[in-house]
C-alpha cells in the first residue's frame, strides 16, 4: 500500500498487488540495459513508488544497488559527487534535480531515466548525448510505470514523448464517451493490464470512479482512468499534454491542490484558501497558498502558518509561501 495525495484532504492508500512488480522489473531490465555490471542508484525514498522500480529491477537483473543517505542525494553537488564517486551507471532522476547539475558532472552515468514530471526538450538536448536517456511515465495505480519512451535523441523538436506501453500493459486514448480518438487528437489516457492496482483502501466510491470497466478487454476486466491528457503521435508514441483536474506534479511528487487547500482552510483564522503552482523563474516551480482571514484576529504571520501546515502535510506539500489577500480574485 502506497499513499498518494487526495483532493478531499485525505490521502488515498493505493493497494498494489505484488504480481505487477515482476512485469515492471523485466520490462525495465530490458529497456534500461541492466546487467550484472550495472550499478543502480536508489534515489527515491522508500515511501515513494519509484523506489520499487529501482530496487527490484536491480535485484532481478543481478546488478548492484547503490544506497546513500539523504545528505548525499541532495540535488546539485552532493548528488553529482555520489554518482561519480560510487561509479553509478543507472539512475532515475526527475527533471527538477537534473536542472541542478551539468551533464559533465555525471561521467559514469550510462543510462538516465527521467520521470515524475514533464521533461522539457531542452533538458533532453543537454543530457541525452553520450548516454541512453529514457522518459518514463506511470501513476502509482499502474505499478510505478505504464509507458516508456525509446532512447531519446539529443536534438528534437516538439514535446518529449512518454513512449508506449511496457510489456503486458495496454493504454487507450479515449474521449468522454470512452471511444478511441485518432492520432493527433487529445484524449484522456486509460491503462489496463498486468500492473493495475486493486483500488483504494476503504474508498469503494473513489475506486469505482477511477477503476472502470474496460470495454476492450475480457469480461470483468478494468482499466485505470489516469486523468492525464495525451495524444498519439504519427510514429506511435504518446505525448503528455496536462491534466483534466487540478492535480499537479512538483519535484516528482503527485499533489492534489485541493488537499493542500483543505489543510490551509483548517487552520485557525482562515476563511478561504486557494493554492497554485507559480513559475516566476523558468524551471523554478513553487507551491503558493493565498488566504483570506476570517476577521477573528487569530491569524499569525505566514511563516507560522507554514509551520502549522507541517502538522498535517508532508514537507513536499507545504507551500513555499503564504500570501494574505483581502479577497480571492
Amino acid at each position: 500500500m502506497i499513499y498518494t495525495s487526495g483532493s478531499t484532504g485525505r490521502p488515498k492508500g493505493v493497494i498494489v498487488p505484488h504480481n505487477g512488480v515482476g512485469n515492471l522489473a523485466s520490462a525495465q531490465i530490458e529497456r534500461f540495459a541492466v546487467t550484472g555490471d550495472s550499478r543502480v542508484l536508489q534515489f527515491a525514498s522508500p515511501s515513494f513508488d519509484a523506489s520499487v522500480s529501482e530496487v527490484f529491477s536491480t535485484w532481478l537483473g543481478g546488478a548492484t544497488l547503490i544506497t546513500a543517505t539523504t545528505d548525499h542525494l541532495r540535488p546539485g553537488t552532493d548528488l553529482a559527487d555520489t554518482v561519480r564517486d560510487l561509479h553509478v551507471t543507472h539512475a532515475t532522476i526527475p527533471p527538477v534535480a537534473l536542472a541542478t547539475m551539468e551533464p559533465s558532472d555525471l561521467p559514469t552515468l550510462s543510462t538516465l531515466v527521467t520521470a515524475g514530471e514533464a521533461v522539457a526538450a531542452q533538458v533532453v538536448e543537454a543530457w541525452a548525448p553520450g548516454r541512453r536517456m529514457i522518459n518514463a511515465y506511470g501513476p502509482t495505480e499502474t505499478t510505478v510505470c505504464a509507458t516508456m519512451s525509446t532512447p531519446l535523441p539529443g536534438a528534437r523538436s516538439g514535446g518529449v514523448p512518454i513512449g508506449g506501453p511496457i510489456a503486458n500493459a495496454r493504454v487507450y486514448v479515449l474521449d468522454a464517451g470512452l471511444r478511441p480518438v485518432a492520432p493527433g487528437v487529445t484524449g484522456e489516457l486509460y491503462v489496463a493490464g498486468a500492473g493495475l492496482a486493486r483500488g483504494y483502501l476503504n474508498r469503494p466510491g473513489l475506486t469505482a470512479e477511477r477503476f472502470v470497466a474496460c470495454p476492450f478487454g475480457a469480461p470483468g476486466e478494468r482499466m485505470y482512468r489516469t486523468g492525464d491528457l495525451v495524444r498519439w503521435t504519427a510514429p506511435g508514441e504518446l505525448t503528455y499534454l496536462g491534466r483534466t483536474d487540478d492535480q499537479v506534479k512538483l519535484r516528482g511528487y503527485r499533489i492534489e491542490l485541493g488537499e493542500v487547500e483543505a489543510a490551509v482552510r483548517n487552520l485557525a483564522g482562515i476563511r478561504q484558501a486557494a493554492v497554485t503552482v507559480r513559475e516566476d523563474r523558468p524551471g523554478d516551480r513553487r507551491l503558493i497558498a493565498y488566504v483570506v482571514e476570517d476577521g477573528s484576529g487569530t491569524v499569525t504571520d505566514p511563516a507560522a502558518l507554514r509551520e502549522a501546515l507541517r502538522a498535517s502535510l508532508p514537507e513536499h506539500m507545504v507551500p513555499a509561501a503564504v500570501v494574505t489577500l483581502d479577497t480571492l480574485p
